[in-house]
């Protein structure tokens, strides 16, 4: 809660700083926070109940946040009288194969190489590095955490007080660990499909990958996989 606060300060503040741009207050990210906080609020019971019972809840929760972070943009646009980035949209509408468009700028973007899908030789690129398999080595490994921990606490909380009267056999994946592993997956696809944006992606990647070699819980998971695990060789 206090994150999507602080998010929602900040661009205030920015809007503020920018002499009051209105363009700011009809962000998506915005809607997106206080879609966010009003879901939390309706739906306060996502962890009680059964293994499907919790994800119908956890879907219905994804749905709810979806649709409530367009309904307020829309509302937020519609006040204000803002139209200053409907030219992205159409943009992404074309580029996906959704319609053409007149639009001036967006065919300015559709023409440009920056805009275009992110070329295979940036991954030979990376990998000249060693930066890509760095990175690939701690995805793999920091994802096969993420799907078995969202799983475990899914599954229902006997299942979780029985894992961690286990203690060194738990697998472990801190929030921060996860934040991050949720932005590097989004930064990804985000360059994939916009070459312009991979400068996201690669100072992300350099990030992810320094905090998975010096990570506990990465040397942690490996060592488990192989049946080496003590908490002296971690």
């Amino acid at each position: 809660t206090w994150l999507y606060i602080i998010q929602i300060s900040g661009l205030l503040l920015v809007c503020v700083l920018q002499f009051f741009n209105s363009m700011i207050l009809g962000s998506l990210l915005i809607s997106f926070n206080a879609s966010v906080l009003v879901a939390r609020t309706i739906q306060k019971n996502l962890k009680k109940g059964p293994l499907l019972n919790r994800l119908g809840k956890l879907i219905l929760h994804v749905l709810l946040v979806l649709f409530l972070t367009l309904l307020i943009n829309k509302f937020i646009k519609k006040i204000l009288n803002l139209e200053s980035d409907e030219h992205i949209f159409k943009f992404l509408k074309a580029k996906f194969g959704f319609g053409a468009t007149r639009d001036f700028d967006a065919n300015l973007y559709l023409c440009e190489e920056a805009f275009g899908l992110l070329p295979l030789n940036t991954f030979s690129r990376l990998s000249d590095t060693l930066l890509f398999y760095i990175y690939v080595f701690v995805l793999l490994f920091m994802t096969v955490a993420a799907v078995i921990v969202a799983f475990r606490n899914l599954s229902g909380s006997n299942q979780v007080q029985l894992m961690e009267k286990m203690g060194e056999c738990t697998i472990t994946l801190k929030p921060d660990a996860a934040y991050h592993l949720v932005h590097t997956v989004l930064f990804g696809c985000l360059a994939l499909s916009t070459m312009r944006m991979k400068y996201l992606w690669t100072s992300h990647m350099c990030v992810f990958a320094s905090f998975g070699l010096c990570s506990m819980e990465v040397w942690q998971l490996v060592l488990k996989c192989v049946h080496l695990y003590t908490s002296q060789r971690v």
